[in-house]
């Protein structure tokens, strides 16, 4: 291999890493494991609303999958109630485990693969295997369930975001209080946590209820104001 040819790849892996510092592609080790936590909680929330349907799904539940001999694939209850929501909790942490080895190899994946990687498992067992319990509780799989459930995990989403959020994001807390010294990231940062924690609370209320009701949606609302109202708050200590 030329001088030549090696100092191209080493320009271009630098630009690689250049790219990815300043897009965003790479998180910091502690924020790589805030994500895998909190997206592990996720994808085993179903199970608290498959305890609360526990009477009322049978022993043997259909799955409507027809195997080539004819059979339907039926599935014990215990495996509808732990076993999907417990089999995305292995898979999330195998994306999440490989997303951060890719990223030590500055390999980082394009931004939907990275998208669908942090967050595909968590919203699949949210919808999917929240669906499934429904069905085979022979309950109604209702806007009042997935409407809570789609804002929560937006939420969850919003807040991960927030927790390190780069001065030149485009989606950000740009208000004055945030423009001075060090307000930046702590209101960024005290955002990421509180959507973080209304996020979970949120979508487990929703499982043990198995329903949307007005005190899911006054957590929503005031989880997004209290990150104001604390930016508002430091102001007369800056100087």
């Amino acid at each position: 291999m030329s001088s030549k040819t090696k100092k191209r790849q080493a320009m271009d892996r630098q630009a690689e890493m250049e790219a990815a510092r300043l897009f965003g592609k790479h998180v910091t080790r502690d924020k790589a494991i805030l994500l895998a936590v909190v997206t592990t909680v996720a994808c085993a929330l179903p199970a608290v609303l498959g305890l609360r349907l526990w009477e009322q799904m049978p022993p043997i539940v259909p799955t409507g999958l027809i195997l080539s001999d004819g059979r339907d694939d039926s599935l014990p209850r215990y495996m509808v109630v732990f076993g999907l929501p417990g089999l995305m909790c292995v898979l999330n942490g195998i994306c999440h485990a490989q997303l951060w080895i890719n990223q030590k190899r500055v390999t980082v994946p394009k931004t939907p693969v990275r998208l669908v990687g942090r967050w595909g498992f968590p919203v699949l067992s949210v919808l999917f295997c929240g669906g499934m319990m429904f069905q085979a509780a022979d309950l109604p799989y209702s806007a009042l369930f997935v409407t809570p459930c789609v804002l929560a995990l937006a939420l969850l989403m919003l807040g991960a975001h927030m927790w390190d959020c780069p001065k030149d994001a485009r989606l950000a807390l740009r208000f004055a209080f945030t423009q001075r010294g060090d307000s930046w990231q702590a209101v960024h940062r005290f955002a990421g946590w509180t959507w973080l924690t209304a996020g979970l609370a949120v979508l487990g209320w929703t499982m043990y209820t198995g329903t949307s009701d007005l005190a899911a949606a006054a957590v929503i609302v005031l989880a997004l104001a209290v990150p104001f109202a604390y930016g508002a708050l430091r102001r007369p200590r800056l100087k």
